[in-house]
């Protein structure tokens, strides 16, 4: 049976298309489970929506700062308005990307019993990455390529107070009616510092949120697409 996890997520909500992975991984469900308290008491089940979830909540934060650019763009007034709503969406956008990441590893150490404790199941932790290689080398070859993301996508995370500065720290940049563009960046360079910002931002690398969106988007679905396989391969037996 269908357990159609992926409408208890927020893609329910949106038009953006389900990853394919997840479809696939319930065309497998659909074939070991035959009754709903089968599939409902499965840990795999409670992991792939788990996983589902929290890509759907980071797409929906890309969406929503995407959606504040197009509600307001009239004056000066509503484009402070998107700028602000940028701010905000972008601190969830962090926090629902290292939610996915969070995920992803739990969902690892579960389908290869590490030796863990739930606090540190984490790819922020490096004996994760020990006990992972121990306990099942081939899969550590397969998630090592994605090392380098979530290394930089986690420095941004803990580097957020740095990385998204409040407003005023743009208008002494750019002046206070620069143009909208202008006011909805972050800062994408690893050396910024919110204190020392109102008199040094002249050096700071400025970067549009969305396009880090699709620096990363893409990244953040072969993991998904990764971790999908795992979990076929353990209800496939």
């Amino acid at each position: 049976m269908k357990t159609n996890f992926y409408t208890r997520t927020a893609y329910k909500l949106s038009d953006q298309p389900v990853p394919n992975c997840f479809l696939k991984l319930d065309d497998q469900f659909d074939k070991h489970f035959s009754t709903f308290e089968e599939a409902f008491l499965n840990p795999c089940l409670v992991l792939a929506e788990s996983l589902c979830a929290r890509m759907a909540d980071l797409e929906m934060y890309a969406f929503l700062m995407e959606d504040a650019r197009k509600r307001h763009t009239v004056d000066l007034e509503k484009d402070e308005k998107a700028a602000i709503l940028t701010r905000s969406f972008f601190f969830g956008y962090l926090g629902a990307g290292r939610a996915l990441l969070d995920t992803s590893a739990v969902t690892l150490a579960a389908l290869h019993a590490l030796p863990m404790t739930t606090v540190d199941c984490s790819f922020s932790n490096g004996d994760f990455w020990h006990q992972l290689v121990t306990a099942a080398p081939n899969v550590h070859r397969r998630y090592h390529p994605l090392r380098l993301f979530i290394t930089e996508f986690l420095r941004y995370c803990n580097e957020a107070p740095h990385r998204v500065p409040p407003l005023v720290v743009l208008q002494n940049h750019f002046g206070k009616f620069a143009p909208r563009d202008t006011r909805l960046q972050v800062t994408d360079d690893p050396k910024a510092n919110l204190s020392q910002m109102a008199t040094e931002s002249v050096n700071v690398r400025w970067v549009d949120p969305l396009h880090l969106h699709d620096r990363w988007k893409s990244q953040f679905l072969t993991l998904c697409e990764k971790i999908c396989v795992d979990l076929e391969k353990e209800i496939a037996g």
